[in-house]
């Protein structure tokens, strides 16, 4: 779980780690589907990254235009964008 105290560059970091490590083992699981142990992490990982966006989203506002969730308004311009 991402902590509170970490600046937005720490957990927009922390995000697109824990979403290249998720992609990375994609590739491994591509060549190698009955490897069990890879499974599990990739589970984990899948957890992790998932974790780590909704807390990026909950602190700094939506990473991907489909996260914009406002009923009201648009949200997806309210914040800086995710790379600013």
């Amino acid at each position: 779980m991402t902590s509170p105290n970490k600046t937005r560059n720490e957990m927009m970091r922390a995000l697109q780690e824990a979403d290249f490590a998720v992609y990375d083992l994609l590739l491994y699981l591509d060549t190698h589907p009955d490897d069990e142990k890879a499974l599990a992490m990739y589970q984990d990982l899948v957890r992790r990254a998932q974790d780590a966006k909704r807390a990026y989203e909950q602190a700094y506002g939506p990473v991907t235009a489909d996260a914009a969730r406002g009923t009201r308004e648009w949200t997806w311009i309210k914040s800086p964008w995710p790379w600013d």
